[in-house]
């Protein structure tokens, strides 16, 4: 078995404390000693964390999408868009949805996180604080 067909075997315990993962990296750590297989090792890593990366973004994304996609049943996102960022309704659905924008996928700023929970919270508040009367 070639190291990259060895390091292929870890992909599905990758995650897990199985005692097998940590036997496995231990053994191709004591037989692959060479400059070349330390750096396939370490190019492995990285697709690793790279891949994890990107896994992580999509579950953000999501995240954001799935928690939005009630309120936008109940209040105009060209209203939020408008009035808490001064953007158009597509830049807001742009960030919601992760789309392409000049080749990278358009995401909410930390800084444009805040300003959403912020609009949401003050829609709450005035939802809440309204009571119809004669």
């Amino acid at each position: 078995m070639t190291l990259r067909e060895e390091l292929s075997s870890l992909k599905p315990m990758l995650g897990t404390d199985a005692p097998e993962f940590y036997d496995k990296v231990k053994s191709i750590a004591a037989r692959y000693t060479s400059e070349e297989d330390k750096k396939e090792i370490a190019d492995f890593i990285a697709g690793q964390l790279e891949e994890a990366d990107r896994k992580i973004d999509h579950l953000e994304e999501n995240t954001i999408k799935l928690q939005m996609q009630e309120v936008a049943d109940i209040i105009s996102l060209s209203y939020l868009a408008k009035r808490y960022f001064n953007k158009s309704r597509s830049w807001l659905y742009q960030r919601m949805n992760g789309n392409i924008v000049n080749g990278k996928p358009a995401r909410f700023t930390s800084d444009e996180l805040a300003t959403l929970n912020r609009a949401l919270k003050d829609i709450s508040e005035k939802l809440g604080s309204l009571s119809v009367s004669y």
